[in-house]
């Protein structure tokens, strides 16, 4: 049995409308296998029982004050894995933040701790394209540094690789230290046949809808589909926008919405409590995932692929292991607003080959995606990397 030290921006259980509720619910998984595992925060919002005998919270001061929170944070993150040394036997990075992708640098550098990180993407890093800001720069330089140090780095997808190596370009050299495991989903939560609660339906209506769940932001795609979309694709179908985005965007967006007339047809329910999203993923038609980049493999169409709806996505990252064309769901090209308006109006068209995809989607999920198949895999890494001679 391992002892893992983790961290997470924020603790929140199952009402929050944040990703770190599910990284919370993975860390439950994580601990029924391992000795104890150690979760570094400095905020802690859930209103449920989470300090368990093997999952334990170290709560760490902020300074909430802006310019320095972020560089306070990378030296309490520090501290605490100095601190805690003689505590656990392996840095485990789920998430990929400056703080925590520093500790691990510094655990790794002075200790000589055994050290993993999960890269999920590589959107907080902004894109190549992209002329980098200094902070940009400087995230990039620690995001290196950690690669670099860690035992293995652990990606979703080969598919992955190549933006990846963009950033941190030595890692190529260096295969023998990636690892494919999964991202991975509670198949027991999202799964088909869930109730729609009657205040999600009091908004949408009885008319089938298409879904997106993310950041609303035009590198997400939301413009594209936006763009995608008009009267005759829709029909009486709506389309429900799930996520948080700048108050600029949304306006845009809503404006290029009442020029093509679908007002009534598009849905912007904002950000919703993540116990609530199994049910408004079951009940969806299917889901659109039109992203440009800087992702790996989006737990959001995992979650709605695990509820048993196909996804249209673009083949971005590691997307395609998972989203496979007209297998488990439709794939199109980065940008491309002809194709991804046909396939919706085809999907809103055929009901049998919704049913076709999503439940091959529903059986790949469960056979390869699942919190049952992925979690032992960790914890086998955990094991493998702790029994190894310094």
């Amino acid at each position: 049995m391992i002892r893992v030290i983790t961290f997470t921006g924020m603790l929140a259980g199952l009402n929050a409308a944040s990703l770190h509720s599910e990284y919370y619910e993975e860390y439950l998984q994580l601990s029924k296998l391992v000795d104890n595992i150690t979760v570094i925060t400095d905020n802690v919002k859930i209103d449920e029982r989470f300090d368990t005998e093997r999952l334990r919270i170290l709560k760490l001061p902020a300074i909430r004050v802006p310019k320095i929170y972020g560089l306070t944070k990378i030296l309490f993150y520090c501290l605490a894995v100095i601190k805690a040394r003689r505590k656990y036997d392996i840095i485990y990075v789920r998430t990929f933040s400056p703080p925590e992708l520093t500790a691990l640098w510094i655990g790794k550098k002075l200790l000589g701790v055994k050290s993993i990180i999960v890269l999920p993407g590589t959107w907080l890093f902004g894109s190549p394209e992209e002329k980098p800001s200094l902070k940009i720069k400087i995230f990039r330089w620690i995001l290196r540094r950690a690669l670099y140090a860690a035992d293995r780095v652990v990606l979703y997808s080969w598919l992955m690789l190549p933006e990846v190596s963009y950033y941190a370009p030595n890692l190529l050299r260096h295969k023998d230290r990636i690892v494919i495991i999964r991202n991975a989903v509670n198949i027991h939560r999202f799964r088909p046949g869930i109730v729609l609660e009657e205040k999600y339906r009091r908004i949408i209506g009885h008319s089938d809808y298409v879904i997106y769940v993310g950041r609303v932001n035009e590198k997400k795609g939301v413009g594209d589909i936006i763009r995608s979309i008009n009267s005759e694709i829709l029909g009486e179908a709506r389309l429900v926008i799930i996520g948080r985005g700048e108050s600029n965007y949304l306006d845009k967006l809503k404006e290029e919405i009442k020029k093509k007339d679908l007002e009534e047809n598009v849905i912007f329910l904002g950000e919703v409590p993540n116990k609530d999203l199994p049910g408004l993923m079951s009940n969806a038609r299917f889901m659109v995932y039109a992203t440009r980049g800087g992702e790996g493999i989006p737990r959001a169409i995992l979650e709605t692929m695990a509820c048993g709806r196909p996804a249209i996505a673009t083949k971005v990252a590691g997307i395609p292991d998972a989203v496979r064309h007209l297998e488990t769901g439709i794939l199109i090209e980065p940008g491309d607003i002809e194709s991804l308006g046909k396939w919706i109006k085809k999907l809103l068209d055929d009901p049998q080959l919704v049913e076709r995809l999503g439940g091959a989607a529903r059986r790949l999920i469960e056979k390869e995606f699942s919190y049952d198949m992925v979690i032992p895999k960790l914890v086998e890494l955990f094991n493998f990397l702790a029994n190894q001679e310094t």
